[in-house]
């Protein structure tokens, strides 16, 4: 196992990496969020971006928690369902929007407040557990943590690491 001031290393230079793509993703939402205001009704977005805002937390919370395990396999088969029902999710909001007759620009500017929300909600709850959790772990686990942590919060996998966690 690697020293603990390494690990230290390589654990802050992949959050400054993952800080730096949050802001530039939600500086990108945000801007989206500001020019569909006008047209969203606040008392239906407000609640909306709330509600993602706790799952981003949540599903952040658990994914750093899956960071511990041993099993590359699981981890990979759990990030993958949950990006596939995250996925599903937008399609069916697409669908009942489209059966409400919602008109496009009015889905469109209540989903860029949902997103927003689940973006910062995970940044919040990746940082909250880290502040709260990772301290306390042992040096084995932080290590486990430390290299299954994506240095890269939007290329979260290359070609390299998927092909190496799926040889045997």
């Amino acid at each position: 196992m690697l020293a603990e001031h390494v690990v230290g290393a390589v654990l802050v230079r992949k959050i400054r990496r993952r800080l730096w793509e949050y802001v530039i993703v939600l500086a990108l939402q945000g801007f989206f969020v500001g020019v569909f205001t006008p047209v969203v009704e606040l008392a239906l977005a407000l609640p909306i971006g709330v509600l993602s805002l706790g799952l981003g937390i949540t599903l952040a919370w658990l994914r750093e928690q899956r960071r511990l395990l041993v099993d590359s396999y699981q981890r990979l088969a759990i990030d993958s369902t949950e990006i596939f029902l995250l996925l599903a999710l937008l399609g069916i909001s697409g669908l009942v929007a489209y059966g409400l007759r919602l008109p496009l620009i009015a889905y469109q500017a209540h989903l860029s407040y949902a997103l927003f929300g689940y973006i910062l909600g995970s940044l919040a709850g990746e940082v909250g557990w880290r502040w709260l959790v990772f301290a306390q772990l042992s040096g084995e686990l932080q290590y486990r943590y430390v290299r299954n942590l994506a240095p890269s919060l939007i290329f979260s996998y290359s070609w390299h690491h998927l092909k190496r966690l799926w040889q045997r």
